[in-house]
């Protein structure tokens, strides 16, 4: 089973927090985020912003996560998530 979240309390938290953008295209999902908090400025390349992009899919009122893209001054990393238990996704747990 791929990470997931329920869609209302996805974009409750979006419309909550303007570093987080949601995206729906042809039932397909991308979230865009930058780390704008202390903890993650101070482990940015060089001070550079870096984009994080979810990409995954809507269903029966979740948003199911397949892959994690990283984009910063270092270029672009891309992981597939693989299970629910992936620690890409912990954060979604506090939400």
């Amino acid at each position: 089973m791929k990470p997931s979240i329920e869609t209302s309390k996805l974009e409750d938290y979006v419309r909550g927090n303007n570093s987080y953008y949601l995206y729906r295209e042809g039932g397909k999902i991308e979230l865009h985020f930058s780390p704008e908090f202390p903890e993650a400025i101070a482990h940015l390349p060089e001070g550079e912003p870096v984009e994080h992009i979810m990409y995954g899919y809507e269903e029966g009122g979740r948003i199911y996560f397949t892959s994690f893209t990283t984009k910063s001054s270092f270029g672009e990393t891309t992981t597939d998530l693989d299970g629910e238990d992936d620690p890409v996704m912990e954060w979604l747990k506090y939400i």
